[in-house]
């Protein structure tokens, strides 16, 4: 596939490598430079995806990560708040404003929790799951990072793919990585 040159260099890849270099020969590249790439790349996805999502079915990423994770719950699709706060590493106030938008949407509903007095479960609605179920076609088919979008193998998409399942599992593993997001 071939490669759009950007008008800037300050923010192209090549120059993030070779200008650290230059200011900081005494760091290995390999200890910072994939820190800065996957932070570069998952701002890119994440605006391109809210873009979309917005366009779309006029809902945020964020609201749509919500519906993802009820939908991937399988059985009735629900789940707890806290479950959802801590599986999409936001906080529970932000879970709270998502889901009240979501719930105004019709997309979730809340419903009492008969395991937690006091506590309730939230579930999509058939809307919800209309609107995951298209959303994660889209992403499968013509995503950002989709076969036809980037230049990598299928080989090279599944290894990275794999890559990054070990990070996160290290991260999960790893109490302190993830103590920022209780």
């Amino acid at each position: 596939m071939p490669r759009k040159k950007t008008d800037s260099k300050i923010g192209n890849a090549e120059d993030i490598a070779t200008s650290w270099a230059r200011e900081r020969p005494d760091l290995d590249p390999l200890d910072y430079l994939l820190p800065i790439y996957l932070i570069r790349i998952g701002r890119i996805v994440d605006r391109a995806g809210d873009q979309k999502w917005k366009r779309t079915f006029g809902i945020s990423a964020s609201e749509l990560r919500v519906l993802l994770a009820l939908r991937r719950a399988g059985g009735e699709y629900s789940r707890r708040p806290t479950d959802l706060f801590k599986a999409l590493l936001v906080t529970s106030g932000a879970m709270t404003k998502t889901l009240d938008r979501l719930e105004a949407l019709k997309l979730v509903k809340r419903r009492p929790d008969p395991n937690d007095k006091g506590g309730f479960l939230i579930f999509l609605t058939a809307k919800g799951t209309g609107i995951s179920d298209t959303a994660m076609s889209e992403i499968a088919e013509a995503s950002i990072l989709s076969r036809s979008r980037i230049s990598l193998s299928r080989q090279e998409r599944k290894l990275l793919t794999k890559l990054c399942e070990r990070i996160l599992q290290d991260f999960e593993n790893d109490s302190e990585a993830l103590s920022s997001f209780a």
